[in-house]
């Protein structure tokens, strides 16, 4: 896994991969719906593949950082949003409404 070097800006970050010819994005799923993992940085994004590494399925990961007009585009595709997920297992995730987080971003 290499992750590209990303200078500090604006936008949330992503890790994500191309599945054919078309973007994929780490998520996973729950019983309200389907979860898109977003980072505040790269750094957040690197801890948290390192420590997943061998349960997140398929190859080619790297970090993505997506301005606030495609990370909305990107979040169509999902139900909720998981905000600087800890890699440590046992610690609380709050999850968000795709709208909520798009309000946020306005």
């Amino acid at each position: 896994m290499v992750f590209e070097d990303l200078r500090e800006g604006e936008g949330y970050v992503l890790l994500g991969r191309m599945e054919e010819n078309v973007p994929g994005y780490l998520s996973y799923g729950t019983e309200e719906g389907e979860v898109v993992c977003v980072f505040r940085s790269l750094e957040e994004a690197e801890r948290f593949y390192g420590h997943w590494r061998a349960r997140i399925p398929g190859e080619g990961w790297g970090a993505v950082r997506l301005d606030d007009g495609e990370l909305v585009k990107v979040l169509g595709n999902f139900d909720l949003v998981s905000v600087s997920p800890r890699p440590e297992p046992g610690l609380t995730e709050y999850l968000y409404t795709v709208e909520d987080f798009v309000n946020t971003l306005r």
